[in-house]
């Protein structure tokens, strides 16, 4: 989850590379072919780096941002779950 947040984040801001594209693109082929159980469990995960971020004692608004819409992120703005 932390990776997939950073890699979002350079990309974000202009640090872009090739192999932070190509590693986003594999894990969302990845992610394409989960299981229902599975994509509950990813957002289970998710929920659990917000929560955790939420409570560090310097929350970063950018992971915040980015960790509660992981899910939206990842399969489309349609996600319920």
């Amino acid at each position: 989850m932390y990776a997939v947040t950073y890699i979002n984040l350079r990309i974000a801001d202009d640090d872009e590379s090739d192999d932070d594209v190509g590693a986003l693109e594999s894990i969302a082929a990845i992610i394409a072919n989960c299981d229902e159980s599975e994509l509950d469990q990813l957002s289970h995960a998710a929920k659990e780096a917000y929560n955790e971020e939420r409570r560090s004692a310097n929350p970063r608004e950018e992971f915040l941002e980015d960790y509660g819409n992981w899910m939206e992120s990842i399969c489309g703005e349609d996600w319920e779950g």
